[in-house]
């Protein structure tokens, strides 16, 4: 790192530690606002004491009791008003005085008090606890100074470990920093003080300049820039693996937890989900059994004949073959909800509902997958593969099935997945041709669990669920590695 460099950086780092004394937040003075429970009974007061006096006149009242009621009318009337000047009075005040709040050094003003009834109302989205806020704010603090000393302690090396620990420390001491901001934000106080009104534009530069340090560290150090380029991608993993974790999670629990707000830690209840996925008029194993006849069945001929079809439009010239191919690019733009009535009709004629073949045998001709082995053997094919094997006398399908297809497992293995997942999480055509109980797919049977008009167990639900994904991560990580293969032949270029 260049002495400009970390000058730049020891400088954001310590005006950030800095700003963190500056007050980010301001309780203003709402007294009036304290007036509106009292005012809004004596409102009440008054109401009653009219309709009180509507009823004598109703009733036909002498005059006399008639004008002792309005005597008390006209004192409830003036203790309103009295109220509501005093109330004005204060709201022209309001905003000329208010308590402060810093970062550091952290505790509140000794005046604030919690609004206990926004807290019981949202539970733990309101914590009352302050003391890990204060924990965490001296924490921010003590790590960007750390990381303003980090890149002072490498004395000029243009190569340290230290410049990486820097860039940690800066990172968690952003994100430490933005979780109390909002956190402080969040407050619910009790009246006479209003709720926190926030220094965004200080609270802006707070998360800015750290940021900036950064940048700079990272784009002057390569070790920084992997570590945080590590740091992202850890952070996407966990963040396209968390919805299958909480699925598997909640499969553990009752539907009072689920109910309850989300958790990343099992529970207890996956044995009485089970019973009552077993309680339910289906057999899940058979449900595993149809999708898994449906799903792999429709896979394989998809594949092969799609890769066939690729195969032949990209070896063979012949008239009318880019006609052929700009009809299969024609099929992919049609929506199948839009023929899905004529699709079963035609079903319904051949006698074929209630039957796994509308399923399985119309995947042979799969558009999407035949455009994307063409694209594939354009790129990574050679035509002189196929007219060495006819000098030798091989015929073309022994060509095709020993030769041509060894080089497409790459793809075949990325739309065998595509399709193994279209397949098997298809409700909809399933649901139109199937009527017979034994022959449902898991999907149809998992949607039947929400059939409960008085109680829904969620917790069976997502073990349903559960168990439907679970094919789908074996199949992916299987064949995960052929992808990885694809993406690296596609990037060798002779």
């Amino acid at each position: 790192m260049t002495k400009t460099a970390r000058l730049i950086c020891v400088l954001l780092l310590l005006v950030t530690a800095c700003l963190m004394f500056v007050p980010i937040a301001t309780f203003e003075d709402n007294s009036a606002a304290a007036l509106q429970e009292e005012i809004d009974k004596q409102v009440g007061r008054l109401e009653s004491e009219q309709a009180k006096l509507q009823r004598y006149v109703d009733q036909g009242k002498s005059q006399k009791d008639l004008d002792k009621q309005q005597g008390k009318i006209d004192k409830q009337q003036a203790k309103v008003d009295d109220l509501l000047a005093e109330q004005a009075a204060l709201a022209s005040q309001a905003g000329q005085s208010g308590l402060k709040y810093s970062l550091l050094p952290g505790p509140l003003p000794a005046e604030i008090e919690v609004n206990m009834q926004v807290v019981n109302e949202n539970g733990a989205i309101y914590p009352t606890d302050f003391a890990d806020l204060y924990l965490l704010t001296k924490i921010a603090g003590a790590l960007l100074v750390m990381a303003a000393a980090c890149v002072l302690i490498p004395n000029g090396k243009i190569v340290s470990k230290y410049y990486t620990y820097s860039s940690f420390a800066n990172l968690i001491g952003v994100l430490v920093i933005a979780y109390c901001i909002f956190r402080v934000q969040a407050i619910p106080v009790k009246l006479p003080y209003g709720n926190p009104q926030m220094n965004w534009g200080l609270a802006g530069v707070m998360l800015v300049l750290p940021v900036a340090a950064l940048f700079v560290n990272c784009a002057s150090v390569l070790n920084s820039k992997r570590a945080m380029i590590y740091v992202l991608c850890i952070f996407l993993c966990i963040l396209s693996l968390l919805p299958f974790w909480i699925m598997i999670v909640n499969a553990t629990r009752n539907s009072q937890q689920i109910q309850g707000g989300v958790s990343l830690i099992p529970s207890t209840f996956l044995g009485h989900n089970w019973q009552v996925l077993e309680r339910k008029s289906f057999s899940v194993w058979v449900g595993f059994k149809n999708s898994a006849i449906i799903a792999f069945g429709a896979t394989i001929l998809s594949v092969y004949f799609s890769a066939l079809t690729a195969y032949g439009l990209t070896v063979y010239r012949f008239k009318g073959a880019k006609l052929l191919y700009s009809v299969i690019l024609a099929i992919i733009m049609i929506p199948g909800q839009v023929t899905a009535t004529g699709f079963y009709m035609f079903m319904y004629k051949l006698g074929w509902t209630n039957s796994y073949l509308p399923l399985v045998v119309p995947s042979i001709a799969a558009a999407s997958t035949v455009f994307f082995f063409k694209q594939y053997l354009e790129a990574n094919f050679q035509i002189s593969l196929v007219e060495a094997a006819r000098i030798d006398g091989a015929g073309e399908f022994y060509t095709y099935n020993t030769i041509i297809m060894p080089i497409m497992i790459p793809a075949m293995a990325t739309m065998g997945i595509m399709a193994v997942i279209g397949s098997w999480n298809n409700y909809l055509t399933p649901l139109m041709l199937l009527s017979d109980p034994t022959m449902k797919t898991l999907p149809m049977m998992v949607k039947e669990l929400r059939g409960d008009i008085y109680r829904t167990e969620f917790g069976s639900i997502y073990l349903g669920l559960t168990l439907t994904a679970l094919p789908l991560l074996i199949v992916y990580f299987c064949f995960s590695k052929y992808i990885i293969a694809g993406v690296a032949v596609g990037g060798v270029k002779e």
